[in-house]
C-alpha cells in the first residue's frame, strides 16, 4: 500500500536534521511572505496553464498543460500517471509487445478513450461498452493504487500495452493517441512508446528525481523541466478531469475548470464561513483550533466558485460567504479569500485573482 505521508515525513526528517547541525551549518531561512493580493496566469478562458503557488514566497509558477503526457512516480512504489488536466485517458490491451499493435487493436476506442463520447453516449441507448470499460483514468482523489495504467511489474513480461488518447488542447483540438509500455529500471523505468501504426518504437528512460513526486514526461519533448519541486508549491490552478458517477455501476470522466488542487503531502487547508462573527479581515491566528484542517487533494477543488445553470438565479462568480486557512509546509498558516473568478470588462472565466495574510501570534 502507498503511503501518502511518505514524502512529507522525509521533510520533516531532514528538518530535524538541519536543526542537530551545528549554527554554521544551519542554511538561511527566508522570513515567509506576510501576504499579496495575486493573479495566477492561467491564461484565459481556455485555461491553458497549470499555475503552482507558493504563498510563502508570494510566487506563481506556469506551466503548459499540454506540455506533457504522463507522470512517473519517484516514491518507493512504480506507479505511472496520465495528464488528467488534458483528459488523457487510457486502457490496456492483452498484448506486451509494441510491434503486436495495430489500429485493429483499438477499434471501438475512438469513443471509449475520448471524454466528450463518453459523455455524448450517455444522450441514447447505452452501447454495452458504458457498462464493461475498463478504468480510463486515474481516481480524481489521488489514490496512487487506482491509477489507469496498473503498478509497473518488476517481472517485465507481466507490463501490458496502453493505449492512450492524449486528450485535448486547450483549444479542443485532439492531442493524438500513443501505445506505451512501461517497464521497471535499475532506478526508475524505462518508457517504450511509437503511434497506433508504428512498426517500431522509441525508448526513454526516467530515473526517479527526489525533487519531485512525479517526472512528467511528453511524447514529444520527453522528460519536463518546467514543474516546480514538490517542496516549492501549496496549490495549483488547473482544468480537472473528475469521474461523475451516473448510476450505481458507471462514473464517466469530465473536465471542470477552475480547480484547485493542494500540495496534499505538505499542505493542510480548512475552510471558514463567514458570520457575523468570524470575517475574514477579524480572522485571527487564535481562531485556528476551532478548525478542521484536511489534506485531500481537492478540500478547496471547484468550491471556491459558483457557475450559472440553467433555470437558476446564480451567477458565475466566486463565493463571498467563505475564506480558507492554509497551513504550509513551514509551518506558517495564511488566511486567505478569492476576489475574482472572471474579467469585470469582458465577463470571461479564467481570470482567477485572490489575497492571502499571514496569521501571526
Amino acid at each position: 500500500m502507498i503511503q501518502k505521508r511518505v514524502t512529507y515525513c522525509l521533510a520533516v526528517i531532514a528538518l530535524i536534521a538541519m536543526t542537530a547541525c551545528s549554527n554554521d551549518d544551519t542554511p538561511t531561512i527566508d522570513p515567509p511572505a506576510t501576504g499579496a493580493i495575486i493573479d495566477p496566469s492561467v491564461g484565459g478562458p481556455e485555461q491553458p496553464n497549470q499555475v503552482f503557488i507558493d504563498l510563502s514566497k508570494e510566487s506563481q509558477t506556469s506551466v503548459a498543460r499540454n506540455s506533457w503526457d504522463l507522470g512517473f512516480y519517484t516514491g518507493a512504489d512504480f506507479r505511472v500517471i496520465l495528464n488528467n488536466s488534458a483528459s488523457t485517458l487510457a486502457r490496456s490491451i492483452d498484448k506486451n509487445d509494441l510491434n503486436d499493435v495495430t489500429a485493429a487493436d483499438t477499434a471501438g476506442f475512438g469513443a471509449q478513450l475520448n471524454i466528450d463520447a463518453i459523455f455524448g453516449a450517455l444522450f441514447g441507448p447505452p452501447p454495452a461498452w458504458l457498462f464493461s470499460a475498463a478504468t480510463w483514468s486515474d481516481d480524481p482523489s489521488g489514490d496512487l493504487t487506482k491509477t489507469a495504467i496498473a503498478e509497473v511489474s518488476a517481472t517485465a513480461d507481466d507490463n501490458q500495452v496502453y493505449i492512450v488518447n492524449r486528450g485535448k488542447n486547450p483549444n479542443g483540438s485532439p492531442r493524438g493517441w500513443m501505445k506505451i509500455r512501461a517497464l521497471r529500471s535499475s532506478n526508475g523505468y524505462t518508457l517504450q512508446y511509437a503511434e497506433i501504426n508504428a512498426t517500431d518504437y522509441q525508448e526513454l528512460t526516467i530515473a526517479k528525481n527526489d525533487e519531485v513526486d512525479f517526472v512528467p514526461v511528453s511524447f514529444d519533448n520527453g522528460i519536463i523541466s518546467t514543474v516546480p519541486e514538490k517542496n516549492e508549491w501549496d496549490f495549483t490552478f488547473t482544468i480537472f478531469t473528475s469521474l461523475l458517477p451516473v448510476s450505481t455501476d458507471i462514473s464517466i470522466p469530465y473536465a471542470i475548470r477552475d480547480y484547485i488542487l493542494i500540495n496534499a503531502n505538505r499542505v493542510e487547508v480548512a475552510m471558514v464561513e463567514i458570520t457575523a462573527g468570524t470575517t475574514y479581515e477579524d480572522f485571527a491566528i487564535g481562531g485556528i483550533g476551532a478548525l478542521d484542517f484536511s489534506t485531500e487533494v481537492a478540500t478547496i477543488g471547484s468550491g471556491w466558485r459558483n457557475v450559472a445553470q440553467p433555470g437558476s438565479n446564480i451567477e458565475t462568480g466566486i463565493k463571498d460567504d467563505i475564506f480558507y486557512v492554509v497551513k504550509d509546509a513551514g509551518g506558517n498558516y495564511y488566511k486567505l479569500r478569492f476576489t475574482r473568478l472572471v474579467d469585470a470588462q469582458s465577463g470571461e472565466r479564467g481570470n482567477p485573482q485572490f489575497q492571502y495574510d499571514l496569521l501571526e501570534e
